[in-house]
């Protein structure tokens, strides 16, 4: 049977605050991680995105979910209809742990299968024919949107923890607080680069310095000599923050991870 990989990440990351794909993990962007853990393993690697968010450049296949609003099987449904493959294994973009060998295992079921572990069936570690898009279409257009009704239509093979090798595959994180100890216990140097621009600049009297990894707002305290630039959990009024230079970031409570720059610039300079 022919095989692909389905990664969602058309997801709003509410609880993160920011696109859990732009991540930085083992110094890659989290989708880049995925996707490389991946592309030796399956015959085709989609990555199902939204239109609201911009990718790394991924060896991969790059398609945009219609629904995203609908949740996970929307994102299922766009991989499905794209893919040439017999099977497709789904994941979703925060799967740190991904190893190859529990891929392999789950698609060695030759059918619609998902691990289950301490109790709760892991959906989007798991393993959807191509021929089940139908009754996908079916399901999203009648708002019955839980990928585990589909496994059930689907009477799918349930696999214990102790079916699978690298069990803890499973595994990602919904929280600031998740993503950053993950990180620190990852990264042999879990530290992040404050820039400074502008009046930022006058004040630290220095262009940059490194600080450890956490939340935004975290990270900004560690200037010195203090300048108030908090207000609250948001950036104040008078700065803007950049991030790795992508986008400017006000609130607070965001992760910065290992790699990252996080630039102060005053705020009429950004204007």
């Amino acid at each position: 049977m022919s095989t692909a990989a389905i990664v969602l990440c058309g997801g709003k990351s509410t609880r993160m605050g920011r696109d859990k794909a732009w991540l930085p993990w083992d110094g890659v962007p989290m989708v880049s991680h995925v996707v490389a853990t991946l592309k030796p393993v399956v015959d085709e690697v989609i990555v199902v995105s939204s239109k609201d968010l911009e990718l790394p450049k991924l060896p991969a296949k790059v398609v945009c979910d219609r629904e995203p609003a609908l949740g996970p099987l929307s994102g299922i449904r766009e991989g499905l209809a794209c893919t040439r493959s017999d099977l497709a294994f789904v994941t979703a973009t925060d799967a740190p742990y991904l190893k190859a060998a529990f891929v392999r295992a789950m698609l060695d079921q030759q059918g619609a299968a998902a691990p289950e572990v301490d109790g709760h069936v892991q959906t989007l570690s798991a393993v959807y024919p191509r021929s089940s898009l139908g009754l996908v279409d079916e399901m999203v257009r009648d708002r019955r949107l839980r990928p585990l009704g589909l496994l059930e239509e689907l009477h799918y093979k349930k696999l214990g923890a102790d079916d699978l090798p690298d069990i803890g595959s499973v595994k990602g994180f919904n929280t600031p607080a998740e993503y950053l100890d993950a990180a620190r216990r990852a990264s042999v140097r879990p530290m992040a680069t404050l820039e400074f621009l502008g009046r930022a600049r006058m004040q630290m009297g220095q262009r940059e310095m490194e600080v450890p990894i956490g939340t935004l707002g975290e990270v900004l305290e560690n200037m010195f000599p203090k300048v108030e630039i908090l207000d609250g959990d948001r950036v104040a009024k008078h700065y803007l923050v950049s991030l790795n230079g992508l986008d400017f970031v006000r609130n607070t409570a965001i992760p910065i991870g290992a790699g990252e720059r996080v630039v102060v610039l005053d705020a009429s300079v950004g204007g």
